[in-house]
């Protein structure tokens, strides 16, 4: 039986740590041993957007203590990561390459929708329980120190995530700031914390009702700690059956968070045996799921206790295929896609159509251009979503559509191709750029990358250019360099005009061919000929 063993750092705004794990097919994921250190770059970067010399070289003698402690293990195989505290610091390279040079260790700096994507899929690592709550109104809740993501499930599938700049260091501070001068300054920032709530309640709850909330975060562990050894009024840290308890309902939190609201933070410290930094970080989280409650009207709240190294360490497990998630998160990608195109009004027969089109292009020419699954996905991304910019005005589509995807995440595509999608989808309509024009965003692979996927979406786009879906019953073969589209009803006009991108771009030359079809006439002289048989 092969075993990895797999060490996973979290460069995370207070702390640094590192989870070192077993994986193999027949066990799964199994931690072995989990180290921690103080390293507040994020007091840093929230307040002044700089890391100071101090910090990055105490960060480095913590990495150097890690790289002892994974030579000990022989681990070869190890991913570390870096999220807001890094991603906001305006000295972050700097910071890269400090760590490069004294620790050999290449950070990568995660976006918001690869740190989201990468806890989805620890979550979904545990035994039935999040595929049992996502059937029902669901909301997951990732509290960061930096920012807090809200992601709504219903019916097993993502309906839609959103990041709020209210993480628990940020909160923290806040409450530091006005402790001195407010008297009642914790109801100050519960009002403070209410009100980006109920704009998201506004925005995206109104159709559902929200039953159960996912705490997840690497701000929970304290906060299930506490839960854990503390005995008082109805709350307990066991089930009636005596098994360790993995969620609250409303009226245990609101003990809970009472109980912590009247504790001071050096109390806190010494009864759970924590730093005092940690335990100054348990009010603001326990404020925030407090008003999450309040704003969903929940009525329960499970505490998965999911870290983002086990999220490295699943994402690792699942493209070794030592692992095979029970959840599909291409699925989701695709049907926030589709909800988003949906909240702009995008014309659902003309989206199916093209993107039917597109996939079946795609499909005919993918082996001779060693095209992947993953620049199949951000096609269908891209026809999905091409025509969400008519909702601001018919003038500029494309232009507005790419400001729509740059302005929305997407969770479970990077940044960077949340950028080729958007590219892609801005010049649907105009003269598609020189790569001088991109080369400040984009490599020369990922410009070429960008010209095919909007190569394809054009023809398809072309072939229903009336939003009629007159093409239809459409087929697809490629022999000797030319690609030969079959369906019912031809529309010439349009489509050549963008063939001859599609044949600069791939070589190939694509050509609309109409199917025979038997005429009245012709079945009636076909039926005499064979003696009134078909």
């Amino acid at each position: 039986m092969a075993i990895t063993v797999f060490a996973a750092i979290d460069v995370g705004s207070h702390e640094t740590a590192m989870r070192i794990y077993e994986i193999s097919k027949k066990h799964g994921v199994h931690e072995l041993e989990y180290l921690h250190h103080t390293a507040r770059l994020g007091y840093e970067t929230f307040s002044t957007r700089h890391i100071s010399y101090h910090t990055i070289d105490k960060l480095c003698n913590i990495l150097l203590g890690f790289k002892e402690k994974m030579m000990e293990y022989r681990i070869k195989d190890y991913m570390i990561i870096a999220t807001s505290a890094l991603r906001e610091a305006d000295n972050n390279l700097i910071v890269l390459d400090q760590v490069k040079q004294r620790t050999g260790f290449q950070i990568k700096i995660l976006s918001n929708s690869e740190q989201r994507y990468l806890c989805y899929k620890a979550i979904a690592l545990q035994p039935n329980s999040f595929h049992k709550l996502i059937q029902k109104g669901t909301l997951l809740v990732d509290v960061g120190g930096g920012s807090i993501q809200l992601s709504l499930f219903d019916k097993n599938n993502l309906i839609t995530t959103h990041n709020i700049l209210l993480g628990s260091l940020r909160i923290q501070e806040f409450l530091q700031t006005m402790q001195g001068d407010v008297i009642n300054y914790q109801n100050l920032v519960h009002e403070y914390i209410s009100n980006s709530l109920h704009t998201f309640s506004k925005l995206y709850l109104q159709d559902c009702n929200v039953r159960n909330i996912i705490a997840v975060g690497n701000q929970l562990q304290t906060f299930v700690k506490y839960l854990v050894t503390h005995h008082f009024g109805n709350l307990q840290p066991v089930d009636s059956k005596g098994n360790k308890k993995d969620s609250v309902n409303r009226q245990e939190y609101e003990e809970l968070y009472h109980a912590i609201s009247t504790q001071a933070p050096d109390d806190l410290a010494r009864e759970l045996s924590i730093s005092e930094d940690k335990a100054e970080l348990l009010l603001p989280t326990a404020m925030i799921y407090h008003n999450i409650f309040e704003e969903t009207g929940a009525e329960q709240m499970w505490l998965s206790g999911i870290t983002l190294c086990e999220g490295m360490a699943a994402d690792f497990a699942e493209r070794k295929e030592k692992i095979s998630p029970a959840h599909s998160f291409l699925d989701d990608i695709i049907h926030t896609a589709r909800s988003i195109a949906d909240r702009y009004g995008c014309s659902k027969n003309h989206c199916d159509y093209v993107e039917n089109a597109a996939l079946k292009i795609f499909d005919a020419v993918k082996r001779q251009q060693n095209m992947t699954k993953h620049d199949r996905l951000l096609l269908q991304l891209s026809v999905i979503l091409h025509n969400c910019g008519s909702y601001i005005n018919l003038k500029e589509v494309g232009e507005n559509s790419y400001k729509i995807i740059m302005s929305t995440e997407l969770i479970g595509i990077s940044h960077k191709e949340r950028m080729i999608v958007a590219t892609a989808v801005r010049y649907l309509r105009d003269y598609f750029p020189e790569y001088s024009q991109l080369q400040d965003s984009f490599d020369k692979e990922e410009y070429v990358r960008i010209a095919k996927i909007n190569a394809i979406l054009r023809l398809a786009d072309a072939m229903d250019r009336s939003h009629k879906q007159k093409f239809t019953a459409i087929t697809t073969t490629l022999r000797s360099q030319v690609l030969t589209i079959t369906g019912s009803t031809l529309e010439h006009g349009i489509f050549q005009n963008h063939s001859d991108f599609f044949e600069e771009v791939f070589g190939i030359q694509p050509i609309l061919k109409q199917k025979k079809t038997m005429t009245p006439k012709h079945i009636e002289s076909t039926k005499g000929k064979n003696g009134g048989r078909p």
